[in-house]
């Protein structure tokens, strides 16, 4: 939970959000960078809360709805930071699915694997030029998320080379 963490901190460190608000720019801005798998916000939310590093108020209410809104607290700005820096000297490699059926490459039909990593090309195709578009599109581009943009497009570019590998190896068994 410490990268959800981070990131639900953040996007506070901005001005408070509504819970659904929160949800909606993790899945927009940060879905393509970060693989988070939890489907409610509410629950982290709450366990922040109770530690300390949020704190909740409630908004004007819309008709009958009445809705929460999320601010950071000084305790969460400073274990916003903390995660930050842990996150910036992070040891931990990225795991990618592929390595493991890699593993297990000689118990897989040749045919069915060729058919997979082509279309794992093509998504890794659509993605760059997703990424290559929104780095061009904008030219008033913040810093920090441009770097982040050049950061994934290299990583894809690693990625999509390995794969042409893979194929010219199998092809050739």
């Amino acid at each position: 939970m410490r990268i959800q963490e981070l990131i639900i901190l953040g996007i506070l460190k901005e001005h408070p959000r509504h819970g659904y608000e929160i949800k909606k720019i993790i899945k927009k801005e940060l879905g393509i960078f970060a693989s988070l798998e939890n489907k409610s916000i509410y629950y982290p939310l709450k366990q922040m809360e109770q530690r300390g590093l949020i704190k909740k108020t409630t908004d004007e209410p819309r008709g009958k709805i009445l809705r929460y809104v999320y601010a950071i607290t000084p305790a969460g700005s400073k274990v916003f930071i903390n995660l930050a820096m842990h996150a910036l000297l992070s040891e931990k490699r990225p795991f990618i699915d592929i390595d493991i059926p890699l593993y297990f490459l000689p118990f897989l039909e040749k045919k069915e694997v060729l058919a997979r990593l082509r279309l794992r090309k093509r998504f890794l195709e659509k993605v760059k030029s997703w990424l290559a578009g929104n780095l061009e599109a904008r030219e008033t581009f913040p810093v920090h998320q441009a770097l982040l943009l050049k950061h994934h497009l290299n990583l894809l570019n690693a990625e999509e080379g390995f794969v042409e590998d893979i194929i010219r190896i199998i092809k050739k068994q």
